[in-house]
């Protein structure tokens, strides 16, 4: 009876009309972005990870950072940090995003020695949201279990990086302590099924 009622709530929700776009969101959002972000706010709602898979280009940040922003209005007191997890190169780019569309939102890259980066991690609980890349993630998980940090949402980049459940990307950013798990990926699917059961993996 509970899956049912689940599955009955969900499509009642799947109207848009009513989507309540955050205020602060710093863009106007196409039709198919707006679905988008109902999607992840429903499965969010219901304790629920999942996969934003849009082709490269058609705006997986900006619908995770409407879905940021929607949880940073809503919890005024008591917020968690959220942490993305990408490759390296993207990392300057969702600062870049963040600065350009969404500002409420405070959020800082991890990067440096090993020494700066301590001291970053130790501030975690000062922002909204922290960047950081895999290669980094895996070489700091350590420091991140040392302040038990419990993030709201953990965000999966390009997450095809970690198809491969035995590397220690994969098993870095699932050591990770978080509510909700979402992964972003044109290509969930790259050459077999196993990829798709790590990311699965992930977000369970």
């Amino acid at each position: 009876e509970n899956y049912k009622k689940i599955v009955e709530d969900i499509e009642d929700k799947s109207d848009v009309k009513e989507l309540q776009i955050p205020k602060s969101l710093n863009k106007t959002l196409r039709q198919y972005q707006k679905i988008g972000f109902k999607w992840l706010s429903t499965l969010d709602e219901y304790g629920f990870g999942g996969i934003l898979a849009d082709d490269m280009g058609l705006g997986k940040t900006i619908q995770v950072l409407s879905l940021i922003l929607a949880y940073k209005e809503k919890a005024k007191q008591d917020k968690k940090p959220i942490i993305v997890v990408c490759p390296s190169s993207l990392s300057l780019n969702w600062k870049a995003e963040i600065e350009k569309f969404a500002s409420d939102i405070l959020a800082i890259v991890i990067s440096g020695n090993m020494a700066i980066r301590k001291e970053q991690i130790k501030q975690i609980s000062k922002v909204d949201v922290v960047i950081t890349s895999y290669d980094l993630l895996k070489r700091d998980i350590e420091l991140y279990k040392e302040y038990n940090y419990e993030f709201r949402y953990i965000i999966a980049d390009e997450a095809q990086y970690m198809k491969n459940s035995n590397t220690q990307n994969a098993k870095a950013i699932k050591a990770l302590n978080g509510k909700t798990r979402f992964a972003l990926t044109g290509t969930p699917i790259e050459n077999s099924l196993s990829e798709l059961w790590s990311i699965f993996d992930f977000l369970m």
